[in-house]
């Protein structure tokens, strides 16, 4: 608890990217009170997306990519309670219990817990064998394991599935993905683009297996052997499991906030108790530029929601308006997708897909609502800025510059 002479000020449970950045903009907002973080993990802040790149390719020991350094964080007086989890939520008396027997007051409550990667229990023969990627140290150990020749199997097609696989691939690995749904990445991209980024994959040397789940696993002398359920078996040095996560919501549902796939909140990041907010991954909040309530997992989505909440615990109502975003980085390949797309296919394109500057418009009626570049960043950021503007495009001009609507190209086509 706040000790003699101490105030309660803002706890932060979860020193993932999301907290750690509430912390940071809180300071940098003026919040001049006590701030205590309290996370599961050893480590101090960082970000995750190097953790399927660059950690498993570097070519000296991979660097961890902190939010801060150790110094600074001391410089603006953030507090850090690490290798704890919180246990128990006292809402009346403002007070979080963590796993050493300690415990911490508040005056606000910022919940940035995160995820837990989701498990398969047809892998528990071979556990000794499966990993799972989600934190720093879940990438140096299979770094450890993915050298020239190793058999890799991923489960999962999305995309840590598919940025391991390039990395693995590329140093050498035998690399086969296993993928429930019939296409890669089918919750993100359109089905032309799922192919495109499959044949990508498939050239560069990569299995992929659509439509099959593993049903069950055993241990050989020297490997693991997968039973799939279209009867055909897979041996495997090692296996990692990419299916997503599961939001780590148990401790705010016992405390008697709502929850429904993650923490409920709203446009400012504040849940049902207007003193306890959340942000990252685990909240499910309001999105005033579509009018729905959903949860992104994204760094884009962590940074967004950490600023809203810090700036309202500074005075400074702003609420949450982003456009969603996400980039997957893939042999030499950027890919990003901003807003909805959709399933079906683009309404104009620039190029076609393996150009290197391909841009596809989502569109209803004249209004932008999803954006799929390859090798353009720039154009996804307008792109972005026009749909949170709800922005209306002219077919005359992107005619004009470059652009080609579907129909014509289907006519082309059909000639």
């Amino acid at each position: 608890m706040a000790g003699p002479g101490r105030t309660a000020g803002v706890v932060i449970v979860g020193a993932g990217h999301a907290g750690g950045r509430v912390a940071e903009r809180l300071r940098h907002g003026g919040f001049v009170g006590p701030i205590d973080v309290a996370g599961v993990e050893t480590e101090l802040p960082y970000e995750r997306p190097p953790l399927s790149k660059d950690v498993l390719t570097s070519a000296g020991a991979p660097a961890n990519a902190y939010l801060l350094s150790p110094g600074r964080w001391n410089e603006i007086g953030v507090r850090f309670h690490l290798g704890v989890e919180a246990v128990g939520i006292d809402r009346r008396e403002k007070i979080v219990a963590l796993s050493n027997g300690a415990s911490l007051s508040y005056r606000k409550l910022v919940l940035a817990t995160g995820l837990s990667p989701r498990r398969i229990r047809s892998l528990e023969p071979i556990a000794a064998r499966t990993f799972y990627l989600r934190s720093f140290s879940d990438a140096l150990a299979l770094r450890d394991r993915i050298v020239a020749g190793a058999r890799l199997v991923l489960v999962g097609a999305g995309l840590i599935g598919l940025e391991v696989a390039a990395s693995a691939v590329k140093l050498g690995a035998a690399v086969t993905v296993l993928e429930a749904a019939e296409r890669p990445l089918s919750r993100l991209l359109p089905p032309y683009l799922s192919q495109w980024l499959a044949d990508l994959h498939e050239r560069a040397g990569v299995r992929i297996l659509c439509g099959r789940q593993v049903v069950s696993s055993e241990t050989l002398d020297a490997a693991g052997r997968l039973h799939l359920d279209d009867g055909s078996l897979l041996e495997a040095d090692l296996v990692l499991v990419g299916i997503g996560g599961t939001p780590n919501d148990r401790i705010a549902g016992e405390a008697g906030l709502y929850v429904d796939n993650g923490i409920i909140v709203n446009e400012f990041g504040q849940t049902s108790d207007p003193d306890i907010f959340a942000a990252g991954d685990v909240a499910a909040h309001e999105n005033r530029v579509f009018g729905q309530r959903w949860r992104l997992e994204s760094w884009k989505n962590a940074e967004d929601q950490a600023a809203v909440v810090a700036s309202y615990l500074c005075g400074k109502r702003s609420p949450y308006s982003e456009v969603p975003w996400f980039w997957t980085d893939q042999y030499d390949l950027n890919v990003q997708v901003a807003g909805v797309p959709g399933a079906g296919p683009p309404t104009y394109e620039r190029g076609k897909p393996g150009d290197r500057a391909y841009l596809a418009y989502f569109m209803v009626g004249d209004r932008l609502t999803g954006a799929i570049g390859v090798g353009c960043g720039r154009d996804i950021r307008i792109a972005r800025e026009t749909i949170k503007a709800c922005g209306k495009l002219e077919d005359a001009e992107l005619v004009r510059i470059g652009f080609t609507r579907l129909g014509d190209m289907l006519e082309r086509q059909a000639s």
